[in-house]
């Protein structure tokens, strides 16, 4: 099974010693919610025991995704990178912008996401498909 077929409590979590950017609406609960299930606490705390993990969210205040900015005050330099999530145009570019491996995960929707959502949702998945067509030809 692909990644991006996956939700992120799903994922194989190999990594030790790795900076891990983890976005969090879409990724690790729908967007607009506040609680996270206890699957997606379970394997949170099992990548922050072996990583260091920093969540990331385009919600908060200060330099939003794609912008490498978004990871200031972080030293990612001779790490291993891993950006988790589930939107090419935000999380993807991210990871593009600081040199790190881009891991998509299947996007959580709880069905209450509000019309700009939907539409960003729609325009990524068009995008990331035609790019992801283009990336394996």
């Amino acid at each position: 099974m692909l990644d991006s077929e996956r939700f992120f409590e799903e994922l194989d979590t190999p990594w030790s010693s790795a900076t891990i950017f983890l976005d969090i609406d879409g990724t690790l609960r729908p967007d607009g919610d506040r609680e996270m299930s206890p699957e997606v606490l379970k394997k949170l705390a099992e990548l922050k025991a072996k990583n260091e993990v920093h969540l990331i969210s385009n919600k908060s205040n200060g330099a939003k995704k794609p912008s490498r900015e978004a990871a200031e005050g972080v030293d990612i330099a001779g790490k291993k990178v891993v950006v988790i999530g589930d939107k090419f145009l935000t999380d993807g570019l991210f990871a593009k912008n600081i040199g790190a491996e881009f891991i998509k995960v299947r996007r959580k929707i709880s069905g209450r996401e509000n019309f700009f959502v939907k539409v960003t949702y729609l325009i990524d998945d068009f995008i990331s498909s035609i790019l992801w067509k283009q990336k394996n030809i």
